[in-house]
């Protein structure tokens, strides 16, 4: 079939490898000029791990991961309080933790040939008829496809156009978050240091080679950036600003960096929520149509497996689509909605509210590595994540149906 995949990052990039393998003729279309390069560090365990091996990717991403040594927490004054080992979302020794702008690297460069890039484009519009699906775009010329691919994430163009205004899908769970990459004026390397204040958390982790930082800068509150559009990127700037203000540490050089970074994204932390993925010939995959949140870590998982899900199904129907969509709808929809669940804990314990919460948080990690049973602590506090990304089964014939490793020249 003749599909088009609106979105080039995780999701997109990953349906762009499975499709292409199973002998479809591809086209991605990405808003932004070029494949992402900005984002915080993600993880990819449970499932996921297991996709990215079928993938082929797994050792490579293993290589080009952050390999953060240890997690320091911080006061104001910048003493460390206390250390963990390993990077702050990992979970077990095999997960791997890479930056965001590296995974969707390592992915385009694994796409197979043949698939049409289209950059600095976005569908507009859709019609959809017996025989496909008549597409607008916002530069290029308008084109049929048999199927249309949202993997666009949060605020999915396609979404919107197939399924209906974001205020039906998109639930805020209190949150917001600011994430953007710095010079390494901290001095670290191969590490993580997170300071709490009352309502807000800022963490900076080095990226490899340690010259720069990745900034994420997360605080409370609904209502976004005061009926600012969501591309509105000096609003999110100061709004971001402004509620990190009197806040201690390094955070207010952190700000200035802010104000001129590049890569600067904001978003609030919100899940999608949607009784179906597909409807006619359009179907959403990742955060587009089942974001969990980034609280939980496992909006990477969601997306790598989403996709091979999908992607598998049309194969497995032999590109009956109505089949195949009808099918993704029922075996996802249990390893979506438990992994959803799995953010509401978080959602709701972010950040400690006050500086006495503040000053026990800090108390309770400063303690955790001296009590005896510190690994039994540390696997109840892990233990719904760990659950969550184990909770679909791959099938076993897989590699059969999407032909890994076979002919993709046509």
């Amino acid at each position: 079939m003749d599909i088009l995949i609106s979105g080039a990052s995780v999701a997109g990039t990953a349906l762009a490898f499975w499709l292409r393998h199973a002998g479809h003729a591809v086209t991605v279309v990405e808003r932004a000029p070029a494949v992402r390069d900005g984002g915080y560090a993600i993880d990819v365990r449970g499932t996921a791990l297991r996709v990215a091996e079928r993938m082929g990717i797994a050792d490579r991403a293993r290589r080009a991961g952050t390999d953060t040594l240890g997690t320091s927490f911080v006061n104001a004054a910048g003493k460390r309080i206390a250390t963990l080992p390993l990077g702050f979302g990992v979970l077990s020794p095999d997960d791997i933790e890479i930056m965001k702008g590296d995974l969707t690297r390592l992915l385009y460069d694994t796409v197979p040939g043949g698939v049409e890039w289209i950059f600095g484009d976005t569908v507009t519009a859709l019609d959809q008829g017996a025989g496909g699906v008549r597409v607008t775009f916002a530069r290029s010329a308008p084109r049929g496809f048999d199927l249309v691919l949202g993997a666009d994430g949060l605020h999915s163009a396609v979404r919107a156009l197939a399924f209906g205004p974001p205020e039906r899908f998109v639930h805020d769970l209190g949150s917001r978050m600011a994430i953007f990459t710095a010079p390494n004026e901290l001095g670290i390397e191969r590490w993580q240091l997170i300071h709490n204040a009352p309502g807000r958390v800022a963490s900076v982790k080095t990226d490899p080679g340690n010259a720069t930082i990745k900034v994420n800068l997360l605080f409370g509150g609904t209502g976004g950036t005061g009926g600012a559009d969501h591309r509105d990127r000096d609003a999110q700037r100061q709004h971001v600003a402004a509620a990190f203000e009197g806040c201690g540490w390094h955070v207010p050089r952190l700000l200035e960096h802010l104000r001129t970074a590049p890569d600067f994204y904001y978003a609030p932390n919100a899940q999608v929520r949607m009784d179906a993925w597909t409807r006619g010939r359009v179907a959403l995959v990742g955060d587009a149509g089942y974001c969990p949140s980034p609280l939980t870590g496992q909006g990477t998982g969601l997306a790598l497996v989403g996709a091979y899900t999908l992607a598998r199904e049309l194969a497995a129907a032999g590109d009956e689509h109505v089949a195949a969509f009808a099918r993704y709808d029922t075996v996802l929809r249990d390893f979506v909605e438990v992994n959803q669940r799995a953010a509401l804990a978080p959602a709701k314990g972010f950040a400690p509210r006050t500086a006495r919460e503040v000053w026990l948080r800090d108390l309770s990690i400063r303690m955790l590595p001296h009590v005896p049973w510190r690994h039994r602590i540390f696997e109840a506090m892990t233990r719904d994540a760990k659950r969550a990304s184990e909770a679909f089964e791959l099938c076993t014939d897989d590699a059969h149906l999407l032909r890994i490793g076979g002919d993709t020249s046509m």
